[in-house]
């Protein structure tokens, strides 16, 4: 098959990621990002003319920070079809624990971007693994209003994390404050970053609650899909 038939069949079809940060900051956020991501939901699973997207599966995973002993660092779900399953994995969802700044993203990219692929041309798709490479776009959506540590607990560099996501074909899409870290993030290939002012004396939360309240998160990422 060639690559522009292979284009043309796995147009369309998308597993996404949407990585949250559930730390104790994020508290005056979540419940805008809920909703956001709610209509989000809703606008890809009506069919229309202007939607891209014709098959999709998503799922809803919580990181912290890996270095605190007191609260989970990464609550994982498994890909879901269905809208009403996926808003009850962010309605699940809670902010607390992560102490201070910094916290652990760089962990929980490398962990969802390598977590394995269904086998090609399986009839069951495994929920808690990508599609096979070539069946679908993957992107993975990220929220915070932190910096992240400068390696994983296991001393993985951003070096490590490029290539986690450019061997699995991840494409990164970043929503957070407007922070040095996140222009290096973005550098990842097939990475955006949507930088989000400060404004007055708002806390990176504040904004990123500002944003969700105010902006169409599925418009700006209609792109990738």
């Amino acid at each position: 098959m060639s690559e522009e038939s292979k284009s043309k069949k796995t147009r369309g079809v998308v597993d996404i990621v949407f990585l949250i940060d559930a730390t104790g900051s994020m508290e005056p956020c979540i419940d805008a990002l809920k909703k956001n991501i709610s209509v989000f939901v809703d606008s890809m699973t009506t069919k229309s003319q202007a939607n891209p997207v014709r098959d999709w599966r998503a799922k809803v995973v919580g990181y912290r920070d890996f270095l605190d002993a007191e609260a989970p660092p990464l609550e994982d779900n498994p890909f879901v079809t269905e809208p009403d399953k996926l808003k009850l994995q962010l309605s699940s969802l809670e902010a607390y624990g992560g102490g201070d700044e910094p916290e652990s993203l760089l962990d929980a990219i490398h962990i969802v971007a390598n977590m394995g692929q269904s086998e090609r041309g399986a009839q069951e798709l495994d929920p808690n693994k990508w599609r096979y490479r070539s069946n679908a776009a993957r992107v993975l959506i990220v929220f915070t209003d932190a910096t992240y540590h400068p390696t994983t607990k296991d001393g993985g560099t951003f070096d490590d994390i490029h290539l986690s996501c450019t061997s699995n074909r991840i494409l990164l899409f970043i929503f957070a404050p407007e922070l040095p870290c996140y222009d290096v993030l973005s550098q990842i290939d097939g990475s955006e970053y949507e930088a989000l002012e400060i404004e007055g004396g708002e806390t990176g939360a504040e904004a990123l609650a500002r944003f969700a309240g105010s902006s169409d998160i599925y418009e700006c990422i209609g792109r990738f899909l």
